[in-house]
């Protein structure tokens, strides 16, 4: 539910925008704001899971994310749909960052030593289908229902998740104490004020003086960060495990790929629905060469690592397909057809979702079971702060090639559009670079 809902919405930027009264700016930070929101959070819901145990804070994040999803869906139009919408999507980031955690403190906590690691991957694996089911859901609901539907789903299913985990029979009580303050509050402000800087150089331009205050401030928290993190006997983020090689790449390529996938998934949506001019339920549909290629790329990661023992062919030859997918879909864009989208769709999808759960692998294998917990905590803060800074940066790229009357009435010319998938590319030929420095035979989890 809780990747679901960052994709879900690609397809409804459009009607939202038109229905609302809403610039092409204020639509996308909404897809911006959830995932920032997420990435700055999650690690503060472990605290809490910590401080109030896994059911009662599990309970409270569904509460809180099934209420602010019916505030999205309830966002009235005019002046004030900007603001309502902007708080309604932080609090739901909020409430995700508190399911989030129990679903990683409940497997590491089940599941015995030698089997942790590749439950926390076949999780990770899970996870990525429905992360990419998002748009089709979302064109079916928006043709079916209207786009308040996107978000009023969300009430049924939050009641169905928390009657999941009253009979999950969780145990371990709660540590109790009182939750620190410091490290959240420094590390939430560094990523806030850095990625919105990004975003906002979109719309001030690079050498504004705002910008360069907001980039500048963010920066420089986000070293005072990791600075503490990296001296605090009980961090917030276990950042000391990026010092170690076999742990800092796979993580490092867990961002740029998440980066990528995001960018490809909503601006994707965002050219099918402007440039081909199809219905949010066709867009939706369009979409489905790219996600089930992602799904089947996700499905047969494992299967292709154990058959090679080699990271070398799920991760660099995943990545290498995916770059080969976006040169194609660059050119099939210059058509403005559907159907020549298809190939490089296809290429992307399978690319990008075949390191994947490998990566996840890959990092389990190369902690101590001591240090699964942090590590996949780590792991999903950087997925999340990746898709953040990729949309940032695709929304940032629409924004200033977007003619300023075409963003003041929510479309997103064709130019434009082009444009922020192919923002992608950069990340994914980064990632290809990045690869060649991880290890060649695959990493297995360890016992300690």
């Amino acid at each position: 539910m809780v990747l679901f809902d960052q994709t879900v919405v690609a397809v409804v930027l459009e009607p939202m925008a038109q229905g609302l009264g809403l610039t092409v700016s204020s639509v996308q930070r909404l897809v911006l704001i959830y995932g920032l929101s997420l990435a700055s959070l999650t690690a503060v819901g472990v605290l809490a899971t910590r401080r109030f145990g896994m059911v009662r804070t599990f309970y409270f994040g569904a509460a809180l994310f099934g209420v602010a999803s019916a505030s999205c869906g309830l966002a009235p139009p005019g002046l004030a749909a900007q603001p309502f919408l902007d708080s309604a999507r932080t609090l739901q980031g909020a409430g995700a960052a508190l399911m989030l955690p129990v679903a990683t403190s409940a497997i590491s906590g089940i599941y015995g030593e030698r089997e942790r690691a590749r439950a926390l991957t076949l999780y990770a694996g899970v996870a990525q289908i429905f992360f990419v089911l998002g748009p089709v859901a979302g064109g079916l609901l928006t043709h079916t229902l209207g786009w308040r539907s996107v978000f009023f789903v969300n009430l049924p299913l939050s009641a169905a998740t928390a009657w999941m985990i009253t009979h999950s029979r969780l145990h371990g009580a709660p540590a109790g104490g009182s939750l620190p303050v410091r490290q959240p509050l420094l590390v939430v402000s560094a990523l806030a004020l850095t990625v919105l800087g990004l975003y906002q150089c979109g719309i001030w331009g690079v050498t504004d003086p705002k910008t360069v205050a907001l980039l500048t401030t963010g920066i420089l928290l986000l070293t005072l960060c990791v600075g503490i993190l990296l001296r605090s006997p009980c961090p917030l983020l276990e950042v000391r495990l990026l010092r170690v090689r076999a742990t800092a790449v796979p993580m490092a390529l867990t961002f740029l790929i998440q980066a990528a996938q995001l960018i490809v998934i909503v601006h994707g949506a965002v050219y099918l629905r402007h440039v081909t001019n199809l219905s949010a339920v066709r867009a939706g549909a369009g979409l489905l060469s790219l996600v089930a290629a992602l799904a089947i790329g996700t499905s047969l990661s494992g299967y292709v690592l154990d058959l090679f023992g080699s990271v070398t062919v799920p991760v660099l030859g995943g990545l290498g397909i995916a770059c080969l997918g976006m040169a194609a879909w660059a050119v099939g864009m210059r058509t403005h057809d559907a159907l020549w989208q298809v190939p490089g769709m296809l290429g992307v999808g399978l690319g990008i979702g075949l390191p994947v759960p490998t990566l996840s692998s890959v990092i389990m294998g190369s902690v101590g079971a001591a240090n699964y917990t942090g590590a996949s905590v780590l792991r999903q803060t950087l997925r999340q702060l990746g898709g953040a800074v990729g949309i940032a940066t695709a929304g940032a790229v629409v924004l200033a090639t977007n003619p300023q009357s075409l963003n003041a009435a929510g479309v997103v010319s064709a130019s434009a559009a082009e444009a922020g998938i192919l923002v992608a590319g950069p990340f994914l030929a980064i990632a290809l670079l990045v690869a060649t420095a991880l290890p060649t035979r695959a990493g297995r989890p360890r016992a300690g």
